[in-house]
């Protein structure tokens, strides 16, 4: 399963989430960076203002008044604010930390001291209205995370995030499209036959749209059963009620031959091959109706499928008799499969009169016998017209019959196919069919085998047998 939704919600979100990250990454770096931080460029903006404030509360009120003011722009953490006059004096009583006095002392020897961590300290220049030159000096203690937002420390916290942010997505992608699998699965096991597949037993209490599709399938998987069920009831209720009506007909039949002239005669010879293809189809309506249902759980012993495939072709010299055809079977080697000899039998001979039906020419139907793998292989040529491509699956079908391309007025009931594969499958076998080559049809069936035993030397060549 390439599970291609899994990793489209997987990627894209992994993807989203990682452009979110860089772009934050950016913002801090701006932010707490040393090129050209967005918090100076505020700073630069809003400390002009606090410090003409701040003047003229001085100069009205004095220094109670001054360091009222500026308390009311500072913050007890993170920034404070000192009014120096046009000498560098400070007007506002308050001790300075050390980093604000080493930044004050660089300014007046008009030295660098470069970055000082997470201490920022800014100067701005006031004037009264006198034009004499005061200066507001803040300290801003920025918690920049020591080089969090910066070089190395920028790139460890972008690849945490992304293994982070690529789980969360992973466990995502998960949890969106467990159902879809789950109801996958279970849509192939109905596909393959299995009525009683079920894909909500898997989903817990989920609740949510995806877990409403998979309780739905269920639902429809349900109801499908229940449908197909009564189907094969009906089928077989049928079937054996057209059983006791069939025997009385025979019996009036028989009753009706004591006093039969020359004249009865054919029409009671015709009423009697109606009969019995009735019969016959009613037969096979049961037998496939038991298949279809489990009904059939046959015993399953060590079985010589040369010997059955023999019994098959000695058997059907009659019907290619009857239509000027012949039967010839081809064996490589001695095949011994684990089966129910009475289904074996009846598949191999389904297929073998469905292909006597069909063929046409001087050319033998062949029943060849080989291993392939560890497998039986009984493979059934007919010398007839073929069918389309498209329409070779539908063969196996219940009452499916390809008049258009092969030769109708057979006799056939559509359902010998049908019978063959369930048989077949039975067996943990499988059957197909496909075209020959120039023309003609090729069903093969493959069964599990339990050993495979080549004959001598001299017998090796394919023993055609005409019956």
């Amino acid at each position: 399963m390439t599970r291609r939704l899994f990793w489209k919600i997987f990627i894209s979100f992994w993807l989203a989430q990682m452009a979110f990250i860089a772009y934050m990454g950016v913002r801090a770096n701006q932010l707490y960076g040393t090129q050209g931080p967005l918090w100076h460029q505020v700073a630069q903006k809003t400390m002009p203002l606090i410090g003409q404030d701040a003047l003229q509360q001085f100069q009205s009120g004095g220094q109670a008044a001054l360091n009222a003011e500026l308390a009311k722009d500072s913050d007890s953490e993170r920034i404070h604010y000192w009014l120096l006059d046009p000498q560098g004096n400070d007007l506002t009583g308050v001790a300075y930390p050390p980093p604000v006095n080493d930044a004050l002392q660089a300014r007046k020897s008009g030295r660098d001291i470069g970055d000082q961590g997470n201490n920022a300290v800014l100067f701005v220049d006031v004037k009264d209205s006198s034009g004499k030159s005061y200066t507001l000096m803040g300290h801003f203690l920025l918690n920049r995370s020591s080089s969090l937002f910066r070089g190395e420390g920028l790139i460890r916290a972008i690849f945490i995030s992304s293994l982070l942010s690529g789980l969360t997505c992973l466990l995502l992608a998960h949890y969106l499209t467990r159902p879809i699998r789950i109801l996958r699965g279970a849509t192939q096991q109905l596909a393959g036959g299995d009525l009683d597949a079920r894909a909500g037993k898997d989903l817990g209490s989920r609740s949510d749209e995806i877990a409403d599709l998979v309780r739905d399938f269920d639902l429809m998987a349900a109801r499908l059963k229940d449908l197909l069920q009564s189907q094969r009831r009906l089928l077989s209720d049928v079937s054996h009620e057209l059983r006791s009506p069939l025997a009385r007909l025979r019996v009036a039949l028989a009753l009706s031959r004591r006093s039969e002239d020359a004249a009865q005669n054919t029409s009671h010879d015709r009423i009697e091959r109606e009969v019995e293809r009735l019969d016959e189809l009613i037969g096979r309506i049961l037998t496939l109706s038991r298949l279809e249902s489990g009904q059939v759980n046959p015993p399953m012993t060590p079985l010589n499928l040369n010997d059955i495939a023999q019994e098959v072709v000695e058997d059907a010299k009659y019907e290619a008799d009857r239509t000027g055809h012949s039967v010839q079977l081809e064996t490589t080697s001695q095949v011994r499969v684990n089966g129910n000899e009475d289904l074996l039998r009846s598949a191999i001979e389904n297929v073998v009169r469905n292909a006597i039906y069909y063929t046409a020419g001087s050319e033998p139907v062949t029943v060849k016998l080989s291993t392939q793998n560890d497998s039986a292989v009984v493979t059934v040529r007919d010398h007839g017209q073929g069918v389309p491509e498209a329409i070779l699956p539908d063969l196996f079908r219940p009452f499916y019959r390809a008049d258009d391309s092969r030769m109708t007025g057979t006799g056939g009931t559509g359902l010998g196919l049908a019978i063959a594969e369930k048989a077949v499958k039975l067996h943990g076998g499988s059957i197909s069919a496909r075209n020959a080559s120039p023309n003609g049809l090729i069903v093969e069936l493959i069964v599990p085998c339990i050993a495979s035993v080549k004959p001598p030397a001299k017998e090796r060549e394919p023993i055609p047998q005409n019956v």
